[in-house]
């Protein structure tokens, strides 16, 4: 069984070698080809003395060259760091300062667009480019993408091993250096066992071919892709970023799809389409981080009458934490499933002990999906990432060294293992398919100097899930209101990352019993505003 993300390819590729593993539009390439690509790859990191941890960045849109380097940066025992190639290049200059990445893999066009922020990433110290033509000169050595593999280099496969870092994964950053900026480091245990727990929940098998409409730079993404590719199946490329709903309806006409992972905010403008032909070959499918509303859920299970529908739920930085099927939503409201195939949730009391049924409890995560923690922020991993308590072992486990996720939320199960949130310190806001920390947008509007205290929360929306409003109170002496605060955010955040509602307030912000801003009650207080928008 594979241990390392790279080894998911090369095991495929020795049973069936000749299967698809990729396509992205006329293009098809076998798993023994994309195992090719990515030791080519590999052997150009070695021959570039790149490797032994070190980060190599991918800045490319859902394509064939951007699996090769992902998972050959992996082979070479680098760690690869997938960059939304739609991030503006303050942003992307960011994240490469961050994670310290040493050569940087993109198209001709970013590259361009990227420019001069390249000179300020002290790290980087090539670039290799993927397109027709020779790419221009710069302030850095640059390769093109032929011309690196060309460079491949047989060597010695690193001693990597399942613990050893693997990806950095990052929310997206704003416009100012290190504003914003969160990577998590994933191991490679981290995403093999989440790629055989996506393909288990799922169904996902041989002969699948699955649709990815999700970014590859983020985490469901990187998961719908290593998912397929455990399993053996066909990852359709087309549509592998935030998709048009339109655009996505097309491409399950063509009634070839059996498998789709797509955003809450895509199914709902999906109903919107003729699913007809999608009926015919959808044989799986799954609502990546949340909920979806009743009405469009509704109509997503009438036109697709023999798919297998799971919502993927998030809780806190924990993608894929929990899976409910449609048919429980109305046996056991309120809930957002048991914890996904080859994971734990546990609910502990203050002294570490697991909650009876039916109890409120701390919630944390155990087992191989806990991420190694946060990237350069050693005060938040120590907040999340903590050692479980011995007491947590009562039921047979001897725990008290194994490191656990604390996403600072509250919650209850039931006695069939079905989770039920109470409430959340450290929420996620899913929009537009991004997925964006309140807590980073906090950290910039604070930044401004002109506010006391900030809180940003996700308020549902029909079209894009969901929408971030920022609540703050001035500081004492600002003149401030909330055309002034919009505008000194829109200097510093990117443009998905804007809130859609400022509210400068008088009045402190409410506060919950642990001394914490009441999130969740601002959260509630603002979940009618844009219910009577059009999707």
């Amino acid at each position: 069984m594979a241990q390392l993300a790279h080894e998911l390819v090369e095991e495929a590729a020795l049973w069936t070698p000749q299967a698809a593993a990729l396509r992205h539009g006329a293009e098809r390439i076998s798993y023994a080809g994309l195992a090719s690509a990515v030791a080519a790859f590999a052997g150009a990191l070695r021959a570039a003395g790149i490797g032994d941890g070190e980060r190599v960045a991918v800045c490319l849109p859902a394509c064939t060259p951007a699996v090769a380097a992902l998972l050959g940066a992996a082979q070479a025992g680098c760690a690869f760091v997938p960059i939304d190639p739609d991030l503006d290049s303050a942003a992307c200059a960011a994240i490469l300062r961050d994670c310290g990445a040493r050569l940087l893999v993109t198209d001709a066009q970013r590259y361009d667009f990227l420019g001069g922020a390249l000179g300020n990433c002290p790290s980087l110290r090539s670039v290799v480019v993927h397109s027709a033509g020779t790419p221009r000169t710069g302030a850095l050595p640059v390769q093109a993408w032929d011309a690196f593999l060309a460079s491949s280099a047989a060597g010695t496969q690193p001693a990597a091993t399942a613990a050893t870092l693997a990806a950095l994964v990052y929310t997206a950053g704003g416009k100012q250096p290190g504003a914003g900026v969160r990577g998590t480091a994933l191991s490679h245990r981290n995403l093999v066992a989440g790629a055989a727990s996506t393909a288990r929940c799922l169904g996902i098998k041989p002969g699948d071919r699955l649709l990815a409409a999700l970014p590859l730079h983020g985490d469901y993404g990187l998961n719908a892709l290593l998912a397929g590719l455990a399993a053996g199946a066909t990852v359709v490329l087309d549509a592998a970023a935030p998709a048009e709903p339109a655009a996505l309806a097309k491409l399950l006409a063509g009634g070839d799809i059996t498998a789709l992972s797509a955003l809450p905010a895509t199914w709902e403008g999906l109903v919107q389409h003729d699913l007809a032909r999608a009926a015919e070959c959808l044989r799986t499918a799954a609502c990546a981080g949340g909920g979806i509303g009743r009405e469009a859920l509704g109509t997503v299970r009438a036109r697709l009458p023999h798919t297998r529908m799971h919502l993927l739920y998030d809780i806190g930085e924990a993608c894929r934490s929990t899976s409910l099927m449609p048919a429980q939503l109305e046996e056991r409201p309120g809930s957002i499933g048991r914890a996904t195939p080859y994971s734990e949730w546990l609910v502990l009391r203050a002294d570490g002990r697991e909650c009876a049924p039916g109890e409120a409890g701390e919630l944390v995560r155990r087992g191989a999906l806990v991420p190694l923690g946060y990237w350069n922020d050693p005060q938040a991993g120590s907040e999340q990432f903590r050692f479980l308590p011995p007491a947590a072992g009562s039921a047979g486990r001897h725990l008290g060294s194994e490191t656990g996720y604390w996403p600072g939320v509250s919650a209850r199960k039931d006695l069939d293992g079905y989770l039920y949130l109470a409430e959340s310190r450290n929420e996620i806001i899913v929009s537009g398919g991004y997925r964006i920390s309140g807590r980073e947008v906090e950290k910039v509007v604070v930044g401004t100097g002109l506010v006391a205290e900030a809180a940003a929360v996700g308020v549902a929306h029909p079209v894009l899930g969901q929408v971030i409003a920022v609540l703050a109170t001035p500081r004492p002496g600002a003149r401030l209101d909330s055309t002034i605060l919009f505008g000194a955010c829109r200097a510093r955040l990117p443009q998905h990352m804007l809130p859609a509602m400022v509210d400068v307030r008088r009045a402190p912000l409410p506060r919950a019993r642990d001394g914490q801003i009441d999130r969740a009650l601002l959260a509630g207080e603002l979940a009618p505003l844009f219910a009577e928008v059009a999707p």
